[in-house]
C-alpha cells in the first residue's frame, strides 16, 4: 500500500484516535472524545514524506520475506541443506544492507539484484 495522508495521521496519532472520515485533510478528520494530541499538518506532511522514502526498503523487506518463507522447507530437520541453498538464502537475508532500493515512475521496485534461486 503506497502511503498516504491517512496512513501518515495514523502513524503520528494511532488508528484509534481516528473516529473518520478517511484521507484528510485534518480539517475534516473526527477525532474520538478526549483525544487532544491532534498534529499538525505540517508534522502529517513530514511523516507523510518519511513514510515514501521508506517505502523502497519495505517493498523489499516484504519480497524478501516471502522468497524465505517460500524456501523454508528446505531447512527442514529432516533434510540436509546444500551450500547454493544456504548461499541463497543468506543472500536473501543481506539485501536489506546491501542492496540500493527505489521505485520507479510506475511504485515498482528497482535497484535489487535479487539472488537466482538453485534448484
Amino acid at each position: 500500500m503506497t502511503p498516504n495522508y491517512f496512513s501518515a495521521l495514523t502513524a503520528l496519532v494511532g488508528q484509534n484516535a481516528i473516529a473518520g472520515p478517511g484521507d484528510g485533510p485534518l480539517s475534516a478528520m473526527i477525532f474520538r472524545a478526549g483525544f487532544t494530541e491532534i498534529p499538525t499538518e505540517a508534522a502529517i506532511m513530514a511523516k507523510l514524506a518519511e513514510l515514501h522514502a521508506a517505502e523502497p526498503l519495505r517493498l523489499l523487506r516484504v519480497e524478501r520475506d516471502r522468497l524465505l518463507a517460500e524456501s523454508d522447507w528446505w531447512a527442514s530437520s529432516d533434510l540436509t541443506m546444500s551450500a547454493k541453498r544456504k548461499s541463497y538464502r543468506q543472500a536473501l537475508r543481506d539485501l536489506p544492507a546491501s542492496a540500493s532500493p527505489s521505485l520507479d515512475d510506475s511504485g515498482q521496485l528497482t535497484g535489487v539484484t535479487w539472488p537466482t534461486k538453485p534448484v
